[in-house]
């Protein structure tokens, strides 16, 4: 095969099918490859990969499994890489994108502008950083999580008790970040960065009565001009964590500039295909067919 797209997921999935799509539009094999399904040996010293179908090894692979990839899952996506096929985006890279403070560590590191934030991993350090950040409200993440499902709000003591109490138990720990409130000028922007190069971008629309605005809950977007220092940011963002192919998320505010929120390193593309009519698909295609060449163009390949 070509492309293995590593994805627990099967072809009904958007991004699957689409990505399918585009691969075949344009004379490539594609395959879906469910890491629960990989058997990665080691033999006699050399690296084996089983459970593929027909035993055939992937030119190139593309992880898409996003922040909630499995520890199991990292180990099969790393046996790829040690056996030198190349991945799309970089192992470390996944590392980095799917740990939401992993990410701003990073970027900050970078001089990119974030939110105040504070991981916390204790009850005690949990009321600290509260204080530290200036009182509620108060953004509460968990560190790895998919379409605003793990970010809450702590808007008092009573509510801020209850995420501890919830989410708090479980040693994974929790991101304390300022509270950027909807209104007063806020936009919020996805990004798609393929190549270094900002390929589409979308706003996103905060529903009434939330503080999200991703597109998973809202299911509105339209596209954007961003300015220039919006473009400059995201393209920064993707450098900073290594991705080739980022959807990168910021918030504008009215008074006080631009922050980088995240950079995912497996975005989901159906709200920047339906707010932009491009096609997504195609140019995240293109960008893999060039690791896909290099690696046919290698001696011995």
């Amino acid at each position: 095969m070509d492309i293995g797209v590593l994805t627990v997921k099967d072809e009904n999935y958007h991004p699957n099918r689409r990505l399918q799509e585009a691969a075949s539009a344009k004379g490539l094999s594609l395959a879906l490859i469910d890491p629960r399904k990989i058997a990665a040996g080691i033999d006699k010293g050399r690296l084996r990969i089983g459970g593929l179908a027909g035993d055939k090894l992937p030119g190139v692979i593309l992880p898409r499994q996003g922040a909630q990839i499995s520890n199991a899952s990292i180990v099969v996506l790393s046996h790829f890489q040690a056996a030198g096929i190349p991945i799309v985006n970089a192992l470390a890279s996944v590392l980095t994108a799917r740990n939401k403070f992993a990410t701003l560590q990073v970027l900050a590191a970078n001089g990119v502008r974030v939110p105040d934030s504070i991981f916390v991993n204790s009850g005690e350090a949990f009321w600290g950083a509260v204080d530290t950040l200036g009182g509620y409200p108060l953004v509460c993440k968990k560190t790895a999580g998919r379409k605003g499902r793990e970010v809450f709000l702590a808007e008092n003591p009573a509510s801020a008790q209850a995420i501890v109490k919830t989410h708090l138990s479980n040693g994974e720990g929790l991101i304390l970040q300022q509270f950027i409130p909807p209104g007063n000028g806020r936009r919020d922007f996805r990004v798609m960065v393929i190549g270094g190069t900002v390929a589409a971008a979308m706003e996103m629309t905060v529903p009434e009565g939330d503080f999200r605005s991703n597109f998973g809950i809202s299911g509105s977007s339209r596209p954007v001009a961003l300015s220039a220092t919006a473009k400059e940011m995201a393209i920064r963002c993707a450098r900073a964590t290594g991705l080739g192919i980022a959807g990168v998320d910021l918030i504008e505010t009215g008074t006080n500039g631009i922050f980088a929120i995240e950079a995912n390193y497996a975005p989901g593309f159906k709200g920047l295909e339906m707010a932009t009519g491009l096609d997504i698909a195609a140019m995240i295609i293109d960008f893999t067919a060039t690791f896909l060449g290099k690696n046919k163009s290698m001696p011995g390949a």
